[in-house]
């Protein structure tokens, strides 16, 4: 499938910061705007933005109101979610995705926000940024800003339409060859989760990206034994695996790491697997475009910039 790519921004666009799931402070946010602004960009901030719904930033309603609302508005190019946590998914049906259809924009964040990402995709059919956000610039110092800057300068790089390529230099690849296709996932709590919702995309024909962040190995097999068993492993072009920190084990070790779970449950499988690739719950997260042409050779993924 190929997907509407929007407009790529100029200087003074506008990016409108959006809040769909936990709740934010400006405080928070407030460094990664600043990065942003310093990019050349105008950022938005919708009233009702910093709204608390016990975790959650608003009720449902709320925070679909608002995204509609920035979906709407046709001064707005770009939504980058604040933060992820949770409650995107509780929220995604109150959105009019014939919005975005009609004015396509980028959506940008990762995490939780892959319900959205996905249900973009799904729904309208454009192309979205898996991408850091606002608030993990928040309190950073030392290497720890630099890792930071890093990720959202690929990020506005990408929303300017220079998308930086991401060099892949893990030794433990397997099946490697050259592939090309569109780049879909996000998350795999996530994905695992709206399995067989109307966020769910087709993966057949593309190239599969998934990371996750504090969970038990016994998790990560459950939830790739669930995707193997539903097909949805088959038929890929390439899968990409970002990073999986921050990983769990019990007293009895479950006896698997994420390299050998992936590798034993994509065995079937001849395409390529390819490890390490640097996006995800890290502060080096670099942006990556899902929907658009990706090309992997000699170990650095490219895309076609259109």
């Amino acid at each position: 499938m190929s997907y509407i790519i929007p407009p790529y921004l100029k200087p003074g666009d506008t990016i409108a910061i959006a809040a769909p799931a936990r709740s934010v402070s400006m405080e928070q946010i407030q460094d990664g705007i600043a990065f942003m602004q310093a990019q050349g960009f105008t950022i938005h901030l919708e009233p009702g933005l910093l709204e608390v719904h016990h975790q959650l930033a608003g009720t449902d309603v709320h925070r679909a109101m608002l995204f509609n609302r920035l979906l709407a508005n046709p001064d707005i190019k770009a939504i980058w979610c604040a933060r992820g946590g949770y409650g995107c998914a509780r929220m995604v049906d109150g959105i009019d995705w014939q919005l975005l259809k009609q004015q396509p924009k980028w959506i940008a964040g990762f995490s939780d926000v892959t319900v959205l990402l996905n249900h973009a995709m799904q729904a309208s059919g454009v192309a979205t940024m898996h991408s850091s956000m606002p608030v993990f610039m928040h309190n950073k110092t030392g290497q720890d800003i630099l890792d930071v800057q890093m990720a959202f300068q690929s990020l506005a790089s990408a929303l300017k339409g220079n998308i930086q390529a991401i060099p892949c230099n893990a030794t433990n690849h397997i099946n490697l060859k050259d592939f090309s296709g569109p780049i879909v996932g996000g998350n795999l709590s996530v994905l695992y989760s709206i399995m067989g919702s109307s966020s769910e995309l087709d993966w057949s024909n593309t190239i599969l990206f998934i990371e996750d962040l504090d969970e038990y190995y016994y998790h990560i097999d459950r939830m790739l034994l669930a995707l193997k068993r539903a097909g949805k492993l088959k038929g890929l072009k390439a899968l990409l695996v970002g990073s999986f920190i921050q990983m769990h084990d019990h007293t009895i070790p479950f006896g698997y790491n994420v390299h050998d779970i992936i590798a034993e449950h994509c065995s079937a499988y001849q395409y390529p697997i390819v490890f390490d690739v640097n996006v995800g719950h890290h502060l080096q997260n670099l942006c990556l475009p899902f929907g658009l042409n990706a090309e992997f050779k000699n170990g650095i993924l490219t895309f076609v910039q259109v």
